[in-house]
């Protein structure tokens, strides 16, 4: 009989969303045997872990990788995505099905299922609903059935296709309530954008996110549907948002590293395409507003919207703002992003930061008990975080496929030192140890 190895992660400080306290932490099997004091006889290798914080894997709730976009494609694939990600401290990422109107919703998923096989860290989709009707509504329970419970809808970009309308987006959210799952929305009023004038402010008004933001509030209250609203960017989305939530609606929130520490002046740059995003960045009192959100514990998620193009990619749209495809790289970035600027800065709290990157995004998406946890019996996702390290950020030394970071120059405090997932190492002091196809699909748990 094989015995199998136990690792003792020893003389740490564990915090989770729950409680930080002084303790050991054994994996074995690729699960967490044990959370205490434990003697390190016995154990097959033993971490020092002293003086860094041990926190549960980090979750980044939306990535986009390898994804179309304005006749080009996302610059990170899934070899080079998900190895960025556990680089920063990410275990596990959310991504989506890429939805057509003559593709089901089970073959979308199938095929995405096969493309992400690469994937060093482990992964869960949401079904994206492009040219969904009531009449498909049988291809929810099929998509369920395959372990995904969760659904990407647009109230935007009819101009593409990808607008849902809001009678059969109030269907759907009938059937997604019956399943136990959750309506992911972008939310930003169609009507109220301009697409000739592309991924910029005056084309895309933080009063359509506030319209359409409250419009699917009411949907949710209406129909009972928990419901995700995706990248919140402005006050005024904010406002409504909060709304919702006072009037009864089942709404939860995220936002983006971008809306939290960059503003609308980066469009003033001579490199200033570079910067497209949707929604787009805002205004720095949107800023702060969202930064009051997070201290309150009022969103459930910081994720990236990681989407990223090189700097050839975008140059194509420097002069014509239709071409210009939107998005922003942040994979990699985002937990030293959100600890140098939240908790280092005392925005948040570091039990509020492992809710935001672990707790929070693992029991919206049905990932929970499995992630987001560091227990007995969930899967042994770790991140050993020094929260002292300091230093600049440099787009040369990054592991995305980029040639370009919004946060170029920046300097932060705080950095993974070491990153497991399911038992085993992926990070080891900056290198990387770890092997593609480790990652599997974690479908929803019941």
């Amino acid at each position: 009989m094989v015995r199998t190895k136990t690792i003792l992660i020893k003389g740490g400080t564990v915090v989770t969303a729950r409680k930080t306290l002084q303790a050991d932490v054994l994996v074995r099997g690729g699960r967490i045997a044990r959370v205490g004091k434990i003697p390190a006889a016995g154990a097959d290798e033993v971490v020092d872990a002293r003086g860094l914080l041990v926190f549960p894997g980090f979750i980044d709730a939306h990535v986009h990788f390898s994804l179309p976009v304005a006749g080009t494609r996302s610059a990170d694939d899934f070899h080079t995505g998900p190895k960025a990600a556990a680089h920063g401290g990410i275990t596990c990422f959310l991504d989506f099905t890429v939805g057509h109107p003559e593709t089901s919703l089970p073959e979308a998923l199938e095929r995405r299922l096969e493309e992400a096989g690469p994937s060093c860290i482990d992964y869960s989709f949401r079904a994206e609903m492009i040219g969904w009707n009531p009449e498909r509504a049988d291809e929810f329970f099929q998509v369920a059935e395959m372990g995904v419970r969760a659904f990407k809808f647009y109230t935007a970009y009819s101009d593409s296709g990808r607008r849902t309308p809001l009678g059969y987006l109030r269907a759907a959210m009938e059937a997604i309530r019956e399943l136990g799952g959750v309506a992911m929305v972008h939310c930003e009023a169609d009507e109220l954008v301009d697409p000739e004038g592309g991924p910029y402010p005056a084309a895309r008004p933080a009063l359509a996110e506030e319209v359409a933001i409250a419009e699917v509030g009411i949907l949710a209250r209406e129909t009972g549907c928990r419901t995700y609203i995706a990248h919140i960017s402005s006050a005024r989305g904010l406002s409504v948002y909060l709304g919702a939530r006072k009037m009864g609606a089942p709404v939860v929130g995220e936002t983006c590293p971008h809306y939290l520490l960059l503003d609308d002046r980066v469009y003033m740059r001579p490199d200033g395409h570079l910067f497209s995003v949707v929604p787009p960045i805002r205004k720095p009192e949107d800023r702060e507003a969202l930064w009051w959100a997070l201290g309150k514990k009022f969103l459930a998620a910081v994720s990236t919207d990681h989407c990223p193009f090189s700097v050839s990619q975008k140059e194509i749209g420097r002069d014509d703002p239709r071409r210009l495809p939107s998005g922003l790289p942040g994979v990699e970035l985002l937990p030293a992003l959100l600890f140098s600027e939240g908790v280092a800065k005392g925005r948040i709290s570091p039990r509020q930061f492992a809710y935001y990157l672990s707790e929070g995004p693992a029991r919206t998406f049905g990932l929970w008990p499995r992630k987001g946890r560091l227990a007995r019996g969930a899967d042994a996702d770790l991140v050993l975080w020094d929260p002292h390290a300091s230093w600049v950020v440099e787009t040369k030394g990054l592991h995305m496929n980029v040639d370009f970071s919004p946060y170029e120059g920046m300097e932060l405090r705080g950095r993974a030192v070491a990153v497991m997932c399911r038992g085993e190492w992926v990070v080891r002091e900056g290198e990387f140890v770890g092997r593609e196809g480790h990652g599997v699909f974690v479908p929803w748990q019941r």
